[in-house]
């Protein structure tokens, strides 16, 4: 089995609340996603980058299993590059600079040999960018899918496809609350479950857990709890990865796998938020993932 996953690969510059600023590390959600998605199964990627791009993050990615045969390499364009500051609750930062680079004018060509891929993670881009690839892909994938804000504000037709194309759905609260207009996120989650039929739906709180949606029920899960957080950037990309390949290796959707996928992107997220960039969780083991998810299960038992 293998995820297809479609998105970014950035270079950040992330200034912390103590006023250190690290430069040009990897960034983006394809960037976080093959980190975190190669623990569970493979991972082939369709993205683009400028010939800035360091070699040493490329032979990352392949160290992680990572197919990068979709991965287009501008040689006259630029790496797609964010800045942002965080605030000292980092919970919340600001953007100082984005530019948009080879992404600006990048058209995604799925390879013939990434077209039968069982698992789709659409991660987030121009809605119609997502469309596209759909479009290219053969049989019948599990798809899951993810957005922010500005294109359900701007491109919500285009979302909407997306959306009823896609078996499950990871969507932060606000981006919930803006697609249903519900304030309550039980019924944020329910509804938008319902009104596109989807199989499930993960609403994320951040440090507050989440709701996981499935067959008319909601249920509530925590966030790994982490006493410091050295940078959160890639935390919901990295969640996405141990989600959806968890999902792709056990090929089917029910109650209990999703609630295994739900305990490893946790994992994985709680390893991404405790380095800078990638500097954590490209350390990290399988083993490592199954101890910490082993034990967590175990502080979160009610039983």
């Amino acid at each position: 089995m293998a995820v297809l996953t479609f998105g970014s690969i950035a270079l950040d510059t992330i200034t912390m609340p103590s006023g250190k600023t690290h430069r040009n590390v990897p960034g983006g959600s394809c960037s976080y996603f093959i980190h975190s998605a190669h623990f569970y199964s493979p991972v082939r990627v369709v993205a683009a980058v400028g010939r800035d791009f360091p070699k040493k993050y490329l032979d990352g990615f392949r160290r992680c299993r990572a197919d990068l045969a979709g991965l287009q390499v501008i040689p006259d364009g630029t790496t797609f590059r964010w800045e942002g500051t965080y605030l000292p609750d980092m919970n919340n930062r600001t953007t100082d600079s984005l530019s948009f680079g080879v992404l600006a004018s990048f058209q995604p060509v799925v390879p013939a040999s990434f077209q039968d891929s069982p698992t789709v993670f659409l991660a987030c881009a121009i809605p119609a960018m997502q469309l596209r690839i759909l479009s290219q892909m053969r049989g019948k994938p599990l798809v899951v899918c993810d957005t922010i804000e500005v294109y359900i504000r701007e491109n919500r037709q285009d979302l909407d496809k997306v959306i009823r194309r896609s078996q499950g759905m990871i969507v932060n609260d606000s981006e919930a609350r803006l697609l249903s207009g519900e304030d309550n996120l039980v019924a944020t989650a329910l509804g938008l479950l319902r009104k596109y039929r989807l199989e499930f739906l993960v609403l994320k709180k951040g440090e507050h857990g989440g709701i996981l949606a499935y067959q008319n029920q909601a249920y509530p899960f925590p966030a790994y709890p982490l006493a410091k957080v050295a940078d959160p950037t890639g935390a919901g990309d990295s969640f996405a990865g141990g989600l959806v390949a968890t999902l792709d290796q056990a090929k089917k959707i029910d109650l209990k796998t999703l609630k295994k996928a739900i305990l490893n992107a946790t994992v994985v997220a709680s390893f991404a938020c405790e380095g800078v960039s990638l500097s954590r969780l490209s350390r990290v083991s399988l083993a490592d993932c199954r101890e910490r998810a082993k034990k967590f299960a175990q502080a979160v038992s009610l039983g």
